[in-house]
Order: C-alpha cells, then sequence, then structure tokens
C-alpha cells in the first residue's frame, strides 16, 4: 500500500548481497515468484523506508483466488503491477549499458506478407518458445489462426518505447536489436536471435513499451495482431487465465535476468552473474540438466567452448527453464566469448611460428604477421598518425612495451607479446609490405617455447633482468652481436622494432627507465636513421575493458637534437625524453578512454586503414595525367569508383574517376586539398550522401555538408561549372528510399536555385513506379551496380553534359516531387 522496498541478490555468497532494484510505487505487487513453479525466491525483498503498509497473503490462497476469477481482472492487474516492476529493473541497468549516439528511428516501411503458412509450420515454431510451448495444441492453434507472417529489412522499426505496440511478435529467423532511448543516448538491452522467440507482449496488458524493437538483418517473423489476440482471450477465459499466467512466469524471468544482468554489468562480473543465475535456479533444474556442468566448464579457458556449445545446444533442446537460462547466459557471455576467440587467435598465432618447417626467418615473419593481423581485426583498436610514418624504411621504431594480461598466457605458460606484435603486424607490415626485426629477450633455461619461438622468427636476441644471469663477458659478447646485427639490418633497409625500457609495465606506470642501447645505435648508424616513437595504451588490459591505443609520433633524427655526439650529452637527452613519453603515455590513455565513451566513428578519427593506398592512387591519378584539356572530374563515393568503364561510356568527354569507396560529403571535405593538388579540372561531378543517410544523418544535415564541399570547391576553383548527380535507390537500402527522395529535393533545389548547376536524376530510371529499386540493376550485394545499372547512368548523365544550356531536366524534378 506505501513503503519503499529494496530488492537484492546474492553475487558470490548470501552475504555478498546487491541492490538491485526499489519500488515505492503504491499497490505493486511483490514475491511473485512464488507462484512459479518450483516456488522458490530468487531474490531478497527488505522495506527500506521507515514505515510500510502492504498485505500479505500465502501462495497457495493467491492461486485459489486467481483461479476463482473468471474474469481474470485481478490477475490482469497483478500482470500490470510486475511489469512496471520489470520497468524499473531495466532502468536501474541504463547507466552500466554500452551506449552509443542515437540515430533517429526511421519510420517503418510497408512491410512483405508472405503468402499465408500451414498451421503446423507455425505451432511448430511456437513450440520452441519456452512461453508457448507451455499451452495445448488446440489454443497454439487458435493463435496460428491468426498469425500472419512477414518479412523486414535491415533497420526497420517494429514499436518505438514508450508507445503501445499493436501485436505480438514471435521471431522465424533473423535478428532483432532490442534498445531504449535516453535523451540522445542508445542503450542497447539485448539481441533477440533464437526462433520462437516472442516479443512485444506489452499489447496485451494495454501498456506503453519499455523499449523499441529495430530489425538488424534481414529479418522473418509471425505477427498477432493485438485485437485478434484481445479477441481470442475473450472468448475463451480459461485460455485467457492460463495466458495471463504464463505471462507472470515469463515477466518473473525476465526481472531475475534484469537483476542478474545489472549483477553483471557492475564491474563486468558477467562469468559470476551467469554461476549466480545457475545458483538461482538450481532447485528448479532438473538433477541430469547438462546446466549443472557448466559453471565449471567456464571456470577454465580450456573447456569454455564446451559450456558454450551446451548453452547453445540447450536452446533448441532444453526444457522451458533451460532454454530461458541458456539463451541469457549465452547474452551475457557475449564478450567472454570474444575473449575466448582472441585468446585461441593468439594460441594460431604461436603455432604459426613454433609448427613451421621453413628455415626462411622473413617468411616465418611474414606468416606471423598475417595471423597476428587477422586476430587483430576482430579486436577494437585505433591507430592515430599514420601521417607521421616516413616513406622508406631502415628506421628505428620506439615504443613504451606493456606487460600482458595473465589470461592470455597459453598452455605452455608462453605469453605472445601483443604490443610489438601488433606494431609488426599492423602498422609495418601494412605500410611497408614488411613486419621488420625485433629485439628479444634471452629466455632462461626453462624457458625453451620462448627461445624456439623467437629464434625461428630471426629476431636480435639481448640479455634483460629477466634473462637467466650469465657472465659479464656474454653479456658484452651478446651486446656487440647486438650493434653490429642491428646496424645490419638498417643498411639493408629493414626497420627495427626495439623497446628502449628492456622490460615491460602497465599503462599507468609506463614507460620505465630508458636504457641507451637504442639511442647508442641510432647515433652510431651509417646512414643515420630516423627514430619512429610509438606511444601505446591498453595493451596489458584485457580487450573487453577498452580499445588498444597506438599513436605514431613525428620521426625525427639524434643529430638534429644533440648538439655533440658525447655520451654525456646522450644520457641527458635519454633522461629528458623519458619524461617527455610519460606525458605522451597519458595523453594516450586518455585519448584511449575517450574512445571507449565515444564509440560511434567522428571525423576527428583516423580514416579508415583501406583509404590510404587508395587516396594515394588518386593522388598519382592525378599527378601521371597526360590528357588534361577539358577535363571533368567525378569525385564522391563508391557509385563513383566502382564505373571502371567511365571513360569509355562517357566518350569524347575527357573525364577522371577520382571516386573513393565508403565515402560521405565530410571525408570528401577531408580529402579534397589532398587529392585535388595538381590537379586543374573544367567541371566537377559530385555523388555523395547515400553513405551519409546510412550512418544516421539527416537529410537536412547531407545538404549542410554539400554546402561545405562547394564551398570548398569554389574557394578552389570559383570560376568553373558544377554538376550533382542524384542520390541513388539500392536494394539493400530500400528502408532508405523516403529519405533518399527527401535528401534528393533538398539537394535539386540548392544546386539549381542556389548555384545554377546541373541535377542529374539518375533516381527516376533506376526505380519502379511503386518506389521499388529495379532488381536487374545492381550486383549481388543489392548496393552496388552493375553493367545495366551503369549503362542507365551513362545514358542519363551524358545527355545531361551535352545539354550544356539546360541544367536539368524539368521532367526530372516533376518525377522527384511526385514521389
Amino acid at each position: 500500500m506505501q513503503g519503499t522496498f529494496d530488492y537484492f541478490t546474492a553475487m558470490e555468497a548470501p552475504e555478498n548481497e546487491v541492490l538491485v532494484c526499489q519500488i515505492s510505487e503504491p499497490m505493486s505487487t511483490l514475491g511473485l515468484n512464488g507462484l512459479n513453479e518450483r516456488k522458490r525466491y530468487t531474490y531478497k525483498i527488505v522495506v527500506a523506508s521507515d514505515e510500510a503498509l502492504f498485505f500479505e497473503a500465502p501462495i497457495e490462497d493467491v492461486l485459489d483466488f486467481l483461479h476463482a476469477d473468471v474474469e481474470n481482472d485481478v490477475l490482469s492487474k497483478i500482470s500490470s503491477s510486475l511489469y512496471h516492476q520489470l520497468r524499473h529493473a531495466l532502468l536501474k541497468q541504463t547507466d552500466l549499458l554500452q551506449a552509443a549516439r542515437y540515430k533517429p528511428l526511421r519510420k517503418d516501411r510497408e512491410f512483405f506478407v508472405s503468402p499465408e503458412a500451414e498451421k503446423s509450420e507455425v505451432v511448430s515454431l511456437m513450440r520452441r518458445s519456452p512461453f508457448l510451448d507451455h499451452f495445448e495444441e488446440k489454443h497454439l492453434s487458435q493463435i496460428a489462426a491468426i498469425a500472419e507472417r512477414r518479412e523486414y529489412e535491415p533497420d526497420e522499426v517494429l514499436y518505438i518505447q514508450d508507445r503501445l505496440t499493436n501485436g505480438l511478435f514471435i521471431l522465424i529467423h533473423g535478428e532483432v536489436d532490442i534498445k531504449r532511448i535516453e535523451g540522445n543516448i542508445e542503450i542497447h538491452q539485448r539481441a533477440i536471435n533464437n526462433p520462437g522467440f516472442i516479443f512485444g507482449w506489452s499489447c496485451t496488458l494495454g501498456e506503453k513499451d519499455i523499449c523499441s524493437a529495430v530489425t538488424t538483418q534481414k529479418t522473418s517473423l509471425y505477427f498477432i495482431h493485438q485485437k485478434d489476440l484481445l479477441s481470442l482471450l475473450h472468448k475463451d477465459k480459461l485460455f485467457a487465465q492460463s495466458f495471463f499466467m504464463r505471462l507472470l512466469w515469463l515477466m518473473g524471468n525476465q526481472i531475475n535476468a534484469a537483476f542478474v544482468r545489472y549483477v553483471g554489468l557492475l564491474g563486468k562480473h558477467n562469468l559470476q552473474a551467469v554461476f549466480q543465475l545457475i545458483e538461482n535456479n538450481k532447485s528448479r533444474l532438473a538433477l541430469s540438466s547438462p546446466l549443472h556442468q557448466v559453471a565449471h566448464l567456464l571456470s577454465n579457458t580450456n573447456t569454455k567452448q564446451l559450456a558454450y556449445d551446451a548453452l547453445s545446444d540447450l536452446i533448441s533442446k532444453g526444457s522451458h527453464l533451460e532454454r530461458h537460462i541458456a539463451s541469457l547466459s549465452l547474452e551475457l557471455l557475449q564478450e567472454d566469448m570474444q575473449e575466448l576467440k582472441f585468446a585461441k587467435g593468439l594460441q594460431h598465432i604461436y603455432e604459426t611460428v613454433a609448427e613451421k618447417h621453413s628455415k626462411d626467418p622473413e617468411a616465418i615473419r611474414k606468416a606471423c604477421a598475417n595471423a597476428t593481423s587477422e586476430v587483430f581485426d576482430h579486436t577494437p583498436y585505433h591507430i592515430e598518425g599514420w601521417e607521421n610514418l616516413p616513406d622508406k624504411s631502415g628506421c628505428i621504431f620506439i615504443y613504451n612495451h606493456l606487460y600482458n594480461h595473465s589470461y592470455y598466457t597459453l598452455n605452455n605458460k608462453f605469453q605472445i607479446t601483443l604490443d610489438s606484435h601488433f606494431i609488426s603486424a599492423k602498422i609495418l607490415n601494412d605500410k611497408y609490405g614488411s613486419p621488420g626485426i625485433r629485439t628479444v629477450r634471452i629466455g632462461r633455461g626453462q624457458e625453451y617455447g620462448h627461445q624456439n619461438y623467437y629464434n625461428k622468427l630471426g629476431y636480435i636476441n639481448v640479455y634483460t633482468k629477466e634473462s637467466e644471469t650469465v657472465d659479464k663477458q656474454s653479456k658484452k659478447e651478446t651486446r656487440s652481436i647486438f650493434y653490429k646485427t642491428a646496424s645490419d639490418c638498417l643498411k639493408s633497409g629493414q626497420n627495427l622494432v626495439i623497446s628502449p625500457e628492456g622490460t615491460s609495465y602497465s599503462t599507468e606506470e609506463s614507460p620505465g627507465p630508458f636504457k641507451m642501447g637504442v639511442f647508442k645505435l641510432a647515433i652510431t648508424a651509417e646512414p643515420e636513421p630516423y627514430i619512429v616513437p610509438l606511444v601505446l595504451a591498453n595493451f596489458d588490459k584485457r580487450i573487453s575493458d577498452g580499445p588498444l591505443y597506438c599513436k605514431i609520433l613525428p620521426p625525427f633524427k639524434l643529430s638534429e637534437t644533440l648538439p655533440n655526439k658525447d655520451m654525456d650529452s646522450l644520457a641527458k637527452f635519454v633522461r629528458y625524453y623519458q619524461e617527455s613519453y610519460k606525458n605522451y603515455v597519458d595523453q594516450a590513455r586518455k585519448r584511449a578512454e575517450e574512445l571507449l565513451m565515444a564509440p560511434v566513428s567522428t571525423i576527428s578519427e583516423e580514416p579508415p586503414e583501406i583509404w590510404r593506398n587508395e587516396i594515394k592512387r588518386l593522388k598519382r591519378r592525378v599527378a601521371t595525367l597526360k590528357e588534361k584539356e577539358d577535363l571533368i572530374i567525378f569525385y564522391g563515393s563508391s557509385s563513383v569508383r566502382l564505373w571502371v568503364s567511365m571513360k569509355k561510356d562517357l566518350e569524347p568527354f575527357n573525364v577522371m574517376n577520382l571516386g573513393f569507396g565508403g565515402s560521405t560529403f565530410a571525408w570528401c571535405i577531408h580529402y579534397f586539398d589532398e587529392i585535388f593538388d595538381g590537379a586543374a579540372p573544367s567541371k566537377i561531378v559530385l555523388y555523395a550522401g547515400e553513405n551519409d543517410l546510412h550512418q544516421g544523418k539527416t537529410p537536412q544535415e547531407v545538404l549542410n555538408d554539400c554546402n561545405k564541399l562547394v564551398g570548398l570547391i569554389q574557394n578552389k576553383y570559383p570560376e568553373i561549372p558544377l554538376a550533382f548527380v542524384s542520390l541513388k535507390p539500392s536494394i539493400e537500402r530500400e528502408a532508405m528510399i523516403p529519405l533518399i527522395i527527401e535528401t534528393n529535393l533538398l539537394l535539386s533545389k540548392y544546386v539549381i536555385g542556389e548555384l545554377n548547376a546541373q541535377f542529374i536524376n539518375v533516381f527516376g530510371q533506376m526505380i519502379t513506379a511503386d518506389n521499388r529499386p529495379k532488381p536487374e540493376l545492381y550486383m549481388s550485394d543489392g548496393l552496388h551496380l552493375n553493367k545495366k545499372g551503369y549503362a542507365i547512368w551513362s545514358e542519363v548523365i551524358k545527355t545531361a553534359l551535352l545539354s550544356v544550356e539546360n541544367p536539368v531536366e524539368q521532367e526530372s524534378i516533376n518525377l522527384l516531387q511526385d514521389r
């Protein structure tokens, strides 16, 4: 009736309780878990206010009363009360869940309803749902009779948070993202990808849904309209009673799941959350349930995959409760599964080297770099400062060496050094085509795996404090070999990767004291090499704790810094430089934290790696151009870049293709001065904006960015005319067609009305009368054009270029406005 109540759940032991929810709403129903078989409370409720007033009733009396309530009025009110508690539980997770920049939910397009499915198919799918499998065959058949199959494209909105949903959904295949938006922050709650899973059930309570549901890929669903379902329940009161009792069961499980997930999010204890979930339900599970083994299997890296396999198997073959626990467990274990995949990748790197029979160290280094690159391709990392890399190799790359997290120790106690492997694979090999030579410590006698691994790679051995103790003469001889071998490598054009510290530290403690060796090498080597500083952060952490970060600083030569080459001056410089490096590492750590809090890419971040070579290729194309008279340059995204027959298709015009894949107006602005350096076009034709919309920008934002690019062009080429190609439709992005039409209208009015330029409408030739893309015009990806598609572009654009006096065909504008 009144008061405040705290909900607690245990984390490891009963004394380690976590506050997971607080309820103070009048007329809330407490302790409903006791209604479920087997009657056991999975959390503790405590009076938190000074005073509280409530009614207490025995569970059996409550059940008898509910069964006698023919109209189900009380049961319906209890269900609504429990739904509000679920809302409280989910909202408590908001601050702990990963946030992403909010993208406005686009209006759902008109869905496609496939031919009516056989009832048996629908019923069979319902039997896979822990919620629906509870009901008798006749009731499932009645639901099947009112179910209609719907097909959805990616990014389609099924329903929106804080609004009434109009029906119940049952997943056939695909994936649906359940998310909530708080302010301008998008909070991912869970992904639904298990066939038979039901959602949108708040429609039966007349309550606004807590979250939004959006498809993430092509998805098939059965949809049961709210009015049809409520009509069915109204006709059969016993079925309705059974349905609402089952709804209590479902909401109880989801509240428990929300509490467990909150515990998991609180300090990233997801494994512990799974252990607790299973522990809370032990008395409800059959003694033979594989779930009793899962906690043990998850406790060891070598057996974790067996646990994942067991949970996956239970989703399709387990009991109602087993399927519920398995589904939630796998969701909680997403990061853990990614960690295991990364650890297995490190094992593959080791095996690539240790089991290689080749005696060619360069070939083994290359194989190691390729294997390493593949592992990091699936890991969040950021490299900044690409522009600071020297064009030629033969440099010394120094870095602050970070120790490895113990989780990534292999079964033979060997550790793949993440930072140095990353540098060789993702920087040196990508830039210079060779992973370079590293210095490595000489291992101790029992570290056979360590020494065998690095000997095969042909690296330069040095003694450190972690090496086995040897006499001074041996150290001196090894040091002499190091200087000679390292100098020879530099002379031959090889890059060297060396840590001045000689040992590893945490990001927070890094860097340690610098030793003189690498700097002596740099100042005595002929010719003098560049030193390229690399600043690292988070390579000592687990990959789920934040992005790995690397900043490439400007290269320098010691001779440009030191007035004299004497050892005293060098020692003074090394001490000073180590202090400077400490500041660099602090900045890197802060930058990594910024990137963690801002998961959506921004223009201030580094361009996609794939563009570095592509931009160079475009610059070479401009620099080597022979036919410069009456040059028309096409600039924009992949629809331009992939038009390989452009020169032939647009004869007799002298055209140049300067498109680069995946670009937006923002990236076209970013690279404009660099790409157009030395270019002298007589006209520029632009195509961009499609990727902008796909990334969540509004039509007005696209127009604003277009205006910025036009400003750059007019500043550099004030006299040349411009032309704009309309955005095209595509099968892959069919849901965006209303936005594309709106953007084309804005662009056409701006181009014609303000710029007095050409607006070339290809859109109207590529779409059917009912606004569907013509499938015969696209490649298999449904996004890019095939020969037939470019044939249309050729005809429309060539006609427009020939029509100098007419900036745009009036028919094209009318066509856009009609749509």
